[in-house]
């Protein structure tokens, strides 16, 4: 029977071929001149990952110059196992738990990436006189970066699923999280106008109600990538990358998920895929962000 160090090598170069070629086909990183954007809901990323899947992860994240991660357990070993295993040019930005004892975090090749100085998470003011105010079950996580000439915030979400009966509160998160974002984007208060939104929104197809805020709201997702199965089977498009449309920036066009489960965790007797590293694929897109214009148009902006 062959080695597990055989199998998970073996495995490695399938998943690099995946990567590599094909409709999945991730794009090589250049520095200051593209960014590759991916957020990827690890399901249960804790303590108890195993060692190859660790392995499995950081292939993946390599590829990418930021990682928006959600469900990133109260323990962060898994994380800082995962950081081990990448070149010593990544770094963690990672939030206090909230709902659910989950996490949020960004992992970014400071390579290419660097963080500016804003870090926080999005909370909604308190009325003073009944110390209550509607709050986003996780709370989601926000932090500024720059790469090459191009400065930019990232919100990364984990929307609340709950059973059917509980089905408002994930349109009204959905609402409070977008209304709040474009309103910070138009604002000349703000840290940077120009904002990404990513995360898992638990929205399961494009004509589901829940998709409505998303897209009448003010953000962009272009056809195709807003349609893309995200669950490993690929049946529901419950992870998203939307931003505010600015000259500042521009999308490339590419996009797509990793489906990692093709080739990962196939040996007889093995718990699969699903299981050892997650029931969500990455989702990723591109956008190039270098022209000496798009900076003269994020300097415009601001002052207008």
């Amino acid at each position: 029977m062959p080695s597990e160090e055989w199998i998970t090598a073996n495995e490695r170069r399938e998943l690099m071929n995946l990567m590599d070629s094909g409709p999945t086909k991730i794009p090589n990183r250049r520095v200051d001149e593209n960014l590759i954007l991916a957020t990827w809901n690890i399901q249960n990323f804790g303590a108890k990952k195993s060692d190859r899947a660790i392995q499995y992860i950081a292939d993946i994240v390599e590829r990418f110059d930021i990682v928006a991660i959600q469900e990133v357990k109260t323990d962060l070993s898994g994380l800082a196992r995962l950081q081990s295993k990448l070149p010593g040019n990544y770094k963690i930005l990672v939030s206090d738990p909230t709902g659910n004892n989950e996490r949020f975090a960004f992992l970014y090749d400071k390579r290419t990436v660097i963080n500016t100085g804003l870090v926080c998470e999005i909370g909604f003011t308190v009325d003073p006189k009944t110390h209550t105010a509607f709050q986003l079950h996780r709370m989601p996580y926000c932090a500024s970066f720059r790469a090459g000439r191009f400065d930019f915030v990232i919100v990364d979400a984990h929307i609340f699923f709950g059973k059917k009966k509980e089905e408002e509160f994930r349109a009204k998160e959905i609402v409070a999280l977008v209304d709040f974002v474009i309103s910070q984007s138009k604002s000349a208060k703000a840290f940077d106008q120009d904002f990404f939104l990513v995360g898992d929104f638990n929205i399961p197809d494009r004509n589901s109600r829940f998709f409505k805020p998303l897209a009448d709201r003010g953000f962009v997702m272009p056809k195709g990538l807003d349609t893309m199965g995200t669950n490993l089977e690929g049946t529901k498009t419950y992870d998203k990358i939307a931003w505010v449309p600015r000259k500042s920036f521009s999308f490339s066009g590419a996009y797509s998920t990793l489906p990692f489960g093709d080739v990962l965790f196939k040996e007889s007797g093995s718990p699969g895929a699903k299981k050892e590293i997650s029931d969500h694929r990455p989702l990723w897109a591109e956008f190039y962000i270098n022209k000496l214009t798009q900076e003269l148009d994020q300097i415009i902006n601001r002052g207008s």
